[in-house]
């Protein structure tokens, strides 16, 4: 049986039916393959297992030549494409398409391709021959997202549990001297980013958009032992619901319609439709250093696939509202929308917010699946 949200989640099946064995596979947005065969034993069965598995890590035909390739496990969750849209694009613009790599990076570009390597959620890009600067790439993070917002940078180290969300480090003084470091949603646990978070102070405070962006808080908490975790009460999970992880565990589970103050110049809002439970963190420009943020989760980005401002209705709760959610957010403080999928958005006023953000959320009711919708903003084969 597959395991997933919406068919958000790459998985395998195997299963003897009556001496016939079926495997499937499963990719996003619901293309499902089925590979049937009789095994005469079951060291064949083991052997051809392997061997599909071993098929999944080959090159993608639609590869150029060159160091740089992505195989055929990738999971179409759009990280590379906006980490390194010039050497990156997808082989389709409809259901079913994965990343391939239509322009080996040239000198300028390396440092991009190998941080997209190393944050892409599944491994699934490699490269023939090893890029002497990866170690050193790889303690850039974490990475700085903007020089409007000098104290926000992005983790990378993206997890496949949450189907490859991004998330955001702040490290924060208070004026009373107190350190507040935060996490917003989890990347994968890796012991070389905890390591370059150990050196930036480590983390106190981890805000959890929503259950489908939780991956690896608990490792993290044990990573951090004295970190808080946030989320709404409504999305809280066991270990038996999806996706699979408990999070029952969590520090402060918020209940009602908020909003919370959790810090000065640090606010909670509930923005449900996408689930229950979502949230979005809001912190002001005393926290953020420059512009205010807004960090949406998979409530509200631009869409990579669409080329619009949007909630990925394929995957909406509720589709209205997750719509009045967006035009309540279009009355807060802030220029950028930080989202966990989709691309980030800075708006150049205010005026500009409120109008762009009552403008999708029609849209999004109107098109909920974006017929009408641009296009997409990277490159396709």
């Amino acid at each position: 049986m597959f395991r997933g949200k919406n068919c958000r989640a790459l998985n395998a099946m195997a299963r003897p039916i009556h001496g016939i064995f079926l495997v499937a596979s499963m990719g996003l947005c619901g293309r499902v393959f089925v590979h049937v065969h009789t095994f005469k034993s079951s060291v064949e069965r083991v052997s051809l297992t392997r061997r599909w598995a071993s098929d999944a890590k080959q090159p993608h035909a639609a590869n150029v030549r060159g160091n740089f390739y992505v195989d055929h496990t990738c999971i179409d969750c759009d990280t590379c494409r906006w980490m390194a849209p010039e050497t990156f694009g997808r082989t389709s613009h409809v259901a079913g398409g994965q990343s391939y790599v239509y322009e080996q990076p040239n000198e300028d570009q390396l440092d991009m391709a190998i941080r997209a390597m190393v944050s892409c959620p599944t491994g699934s890009i490699r490269t023939q021959s090893p890029e002497r600067r990866t170690k050193e790439i790889i303690e850039t993070f974490p990475l700085r997202v903007s020089n409007e917002l000098p104290r926000v940078f992005h983790l990378g180290f993206h997890s496949a549990k949450s189907f490859g969300a991004s998330s955001y480090f702040i490290p924060l003084s208070m004026p009373s001297g107190e350190r507040l470091n935060i996490m917003f949603d989890s990347p994968r646990y890796s012991s070389k980013l905890a390591k370059l978070l150990d050196a930036a102070g480590g983390v106190d405070l981890m805000v959890m958009s929503h259950k489908d962006d939780v991956a690896d808080h608990n490792k993290w908490k044990e990573r951090f032992p004295s970190m808080r975790r946030v989320m709404h009460a409504a999305d809280v999970r066991g270990p038996d619901a999806w996706p699979y992880i408990d999070m029952t565990g969590v520090e402060e589970q918020l209940d009602g319609k908020g909003p919370w103050i959790l810090a000065d110049g640090v606010k909670v809002l509930h923005t449900p439709g996408h689930s229950a439970g979502s949230i979005t963190l809001i912190l002001d420009g005393r926290v953020t250093g420059g512009d205010g943020a807004a960090f949406t989760g998979d409530h509200l980005a631009m869409n990579g696939r669409l080329g619009r401002l949007d909630g990925f209705a394929r995957y909406s709760d509720d589709l209205d509202l997750q719509a009045e959610s967006m035009r309540r957010l279009a009355e807060e403080d802030f220029l950028w929308i930080l989202p966990g999928h989709g691309r980030r958005v800075r708006f150049a006023s205010a005026q500009q917010r409120q109008a762009e953000l009552r403008q999708a959320a029609a849209q999004y009711l109107s098109d909920p699946r974006g017929a009408q919708a641009p296009g997409p903003m990277f490159h396709v084969a």
